[in-house]
């Protein structure tokens, strides 16, 4: 087979996006040296475990480390692959790209490896496109195509997050496969996992072979975590500030380094109500008896009051970061905006940008100037904050409402800009891979928030009742609308997801109950 066709076969594989290691999110230099030291050490010893695992608190600086063990191999050229979870809505099973990502990501780095693999998937449809399984994954795209080589040196995979994988609890999930089968890798390869320490996922590991685990909380590798948050107020303070309250916060912080981090922007991004030394003042006094989490709960709390002092601004809030929380990919401040202008409840869109402007100690990318990055929180016990109403109160964010405000804008977005040869083609004669410029004409013509309608407004309906207004738009949806819908995913290469949607939404249909209204056009559109 030859190189050309072995690669777009491979290239057939799923893989995630987005899912890589961020350089900017590793360690400050000269923090964390323990742990660092010792994960090199491991990674290079011929004799080590095959996997170590990181547990920590959320906030305790473990997916720092990843991502700085991640960077620094990576830039020695030592890094095969990384996979950090995030804790998102999930629109389908999505943990299973971890095998598909590792594959390929083996594939570019060892050429024998993609050789192999190439031959497995090659008549395989249903392998390189239709399966899920873990086992068969696991087995089919990284077991079998490492049988025979002989690869010199340690190969590292870093693994982020495990717990936020949308598969890390019961007695088959993620965790579970993970710790009974990552000791059959041959015995260079070096797997570095991060998770809170949930009851399933650490026992799991626990009763594994070949795993070292450890805590941020070590007594001998955690023992300068107080240091290490001064060296980060330090560096991200105003000198006077810093020496004058420095130890003081480093000490409130208590080994969070979140808490720190939310305190920094909460001082230096300061809406114009309390003087900078004031909120400082206020950090240091304020729920003095809370400590762990409820610490960090606290400091998210605080931030919030002196930011949306009233209900309709905290209205504005619940409403904005629960539609940023319920999107089952991450939105920009732009895309945002456009689906709020297609919403039924007169939602005002201009919004955005004035509610998102001070949480950036919070949330990603709300203070850049390009209204196009993808905003997500900082930090996953932000999410966990806000979406636990005994935790936030007048904060608390409902991810039913957000879901049903989000399926009514995608659907009416998807009725009022889907049109005939949406990107106009000269010719239909031609398959998408020959149209030249298709990219360019797909981002004019395909923005963003359109295109993340056409692939997500069956998973916003499946989180919802029955709706009769919903029903309805749906109706028109398939009278005016289905094939030039479809004709969308295909040219974004998003085909795959149009029979998983109809089946959906035949789910959510059966929910209504007494409904009468004929549902054959709807049927005879699946057909």
């Amino acid at each position: 087979m030859i190189v050309t066709a072995l690669d777009a076969k491979i290239g057939e594989i799923p893989y995630r996006r987005g899912s890589r290691f961020i350089p900017d999110k590793g360690c400050l230099p000269g923090t964390r040296t323990a742990f660092l030291d010792f994960i090199v050490d491991w990674v290079n010893n011929p004799a080590s475990e095959r996997s170590l695992v990181l547990c920590g608190l959320a906030g305790t600086g473990k997916s720092c480390i990843a991502h700085e063990i991640a960077r620094r191999f990576d830039e020695m050229r030592r890094l095969t692959s990384s996979f950090i979870f995030i804790r998102k809505e999930q629109s389908k099973t999505e943990a299973y790209h971890l095998f598909t990502n590792l594959a390929r990501d083996l594939a570019d780095r060892y050429p024998l490896f993609k050789t192999a693999l190439g031959r497995i998937v090659k008549d395989n449809t249903s392998l390189r496109l239709g399966t899920r399984d873990y086992g068969t994954l696991f087995q089919r795209l990284i077991q079998e195509p490492l049988k025979g080589l002989h690869i010199v040196g340690p190969i590292l995979v870093v693994i982020d997050a495990l717990d936020e994988s949308g598969d890390a609890t019961g007695e088959d999930g993620l965790h579970r496969f993970l710790a009974e089968n990552l000791s059959e890798l041959p015995s260079n390869f070096r797997v570095l996992i991060t998770s809170r320490p949930e009851d399933g996922i650490e026992s799991a590991f626990l009763a594994a072979e070949s795993v070292v685990i450890k805590h941020t909380n070590d007594n001998e590798l955690g023992a300068t975590t107080h240091y290490d948050i001064l060296t980060f107020l330090r560096k991200r303070l105003a000198s006077d500030d810093f020496e004058q309250y420095g130890e003081a916060l480093a000490r409130r912080a208590e080994g969070l380094f979140q808490w720190a981090a939310v305190a920094r922007g909460y001082i230096r991004e300061p809406k114009p109500v309390r003087s900078r030394k004031g909120r400082i003042g206020h950090l240091l006094k304020s729920a003095a008896d809370q400590h762990g989490q409820d610490l960090l709960n606290e400091l998210y709390k605080g931030v919030l009051e002196e930011y949306f002092t009233d209900e309709e601004a905290r209205s504005l809030f619940r409403s904005v970061v629960g539609q940023l929380l319920a999107a089952f990919e991450p939105l920009s401040v732009r895309s945002l905006t456009s689906q709020r202008r297609h919403s039924n409840d007169d939602e005002d869109s201009d919004s955005v940008v004035e509610t998102l402007r001070y949480l950036g100690s919070l949330l990603s990318n709300v203070t850049s100037f390009d209204d196009t990055l993808p905003i997500v929180p900082l930090h996953t016990s932000f999410r966990d904050f806000v979406t636990n109403e005994g935790k936030s109160s007048v904060f608390y964010v409902d991810l039913r409402v957000a879901h049903h405000h989000l399926a009514h804008s995608c659907l009416n977005l998807v009725l009022d800009d889907l049109k005939f040869n949406i990107c106009g083609l000269e010719s239909s004669y031609l398959s998408n891979k020959d149209v030249e410029d298709l990219k360019v004409r797909i981002v004019k013509h395909l923005p963003p928030a359109l295109s993340y309608a056409c692939r997500f407004w069956d998973d916003h309906l499946g989180r919802l009742d029955f709706e009769t207004d919903l029903f309805g738009k749906l109706q028109s949806f398939f009278e005016k609308k289905f094939l030039f819908w479809l004709e969308a995913l295909s040219l974004t290469s998003d085909m795959h997801l149009a029979s998983p949607a109809l089946l959906s939404l035949s789910v959510w249909l059966a929910s209504g109950q007494d409904v009468s209204i004929t549902i054959d056009s709807i049927k005879r559109a699946n057909n």
